[in-house]
């Protein structure tokens, strides 16, 4: 699969970051959106609405706009183990797809980084725990860095949901190494 060059301007904003303490990166982006998941519970198990046409996200804003059906995925991503866990799948962007996540087994940080060159948080670094112990669905913008990491030794399942459907001749997806030093991101798992 051939991924997208990254452009000059996402390079600016990563060129930015380097050097800056972490703790100066940390907060929420812009467009990212969040839905806590309500389980309905019976005798009989439970059910949980993941997505849907005029949703809101926690802070009162359309989850999603208005658009029809593209594609919806699964991925599993084996457990590790260790500190930080082995696994950590990051970090990927697209030019014009949201992704939308839902981890439905297991448990993962999430990270999210705003590389968009005209936003007003570029640069900043948002983490977003997903998974059975925080049921979440996290809307995640065109231009914004994203991947995660398993937290436990229990495998993760993410199921998503993307705005475009997948191209092989023309893939909307860019790569950026999980370790890249501009974002200096510390994927250990800190014990207090």
């Amino acid at each position: 699969m051939a991924w997208l060059p990254v452009p000059d301007g996402m390079t600016q904003v990563l060129d930015r970051m380097k050097g800056r303490a972490l703790q100066e990166k940390l907060g929420q982006i812009d467009g990212v959106r969040i839905k806590t998941l309500r389980k309905f519970v019976d005798q009989r198990g439970f059910f949980i609405e993941q997505l849907k046409r005029g949703d809101l996200d926690d802070a009162g804003q359309p989850m999603m706009e208005e658009q029809p059906f593209a594609q919806m995925s699964r991925s599993l991503a084996y457990a590790r183990g260790g500190n930080p866990p082995e696994l950590i799948k990051a970090f990927h962007w697209h030019r014009y797809q949201w992704d939308f996540w839902d981890i439905i087994s297991g448990n993962a940080r999430v990270v999210l980084v705003d590389a968009r060159p005209d936003s007003r948080t570029a640069g900043r670094i948002q983490v977003v725990f997903l998974g059975e112990h925080s049921p979440k669905v996290v809307g995640i913008p065109p231009g914004v860095l994203h991947g995660y990491q398993c937290l436990d030794r229990q495998d993760v399942i993410l199921n998503y949901y993307v705005t475009m459907p997948y191209n092989p001749e023309d893939p909307d997806e860019g790569r950026i190494a999980w370790n890249d030093e501009r974002i200096g991101f510390d994927w250990r798992i800190e014990n207090i």
